[in-house]
């Protein structure tokens, strides 16, 4: 059933990769998932990822969840938040998980 509510969230770095600030950015966000899904709840957390080279990176980062239906209009809209996400930063990817749980990087 599609209209069933679900949770679904996007994971941005607290600081990009040149240690600038992603507060606005992480504010953009959350408005957004307000003004489209009716709200959203945020939380500070840590990444981890390795690289090609073995290196293992950390990132503390904010989580942005937002309940909203499985619908393909809702996964679309997440990854063009993501790739509004990577044009403002220096992220090299961008974690979304989508409605009803799976997951994609987006590059």
């Amino acid at each position: 059933m599609l209209d069933t509510l679900t949770s679904a969230s996007i994971i941005v770095p607290m600081k990009d990769n040149d240690g600038s600030d992603n507060s606005t950015i992480i504010e953009r966000t959350i408005r957004t998932l307000c003004e489209t899904h009716g709200g959203a709840t945020a939380w500070e957390a840590r990444g981890f990822w390795v690289n090609n080279t073995g290196r293992l990176f950390k990132d503390d980062v904010m989580v942005i969840q937002s309940a909203m239906t499985k619908q393909e209009g809702n996964r679309e809209a997440l990854r063009e938040l993501a790739r509004n996400i990577l044009d403002d930063t220096d992220q090299e990817a961008v974690f979304v998980s989508h409605a009803g749980g799976d997951v994609e990087i987006i590059e």
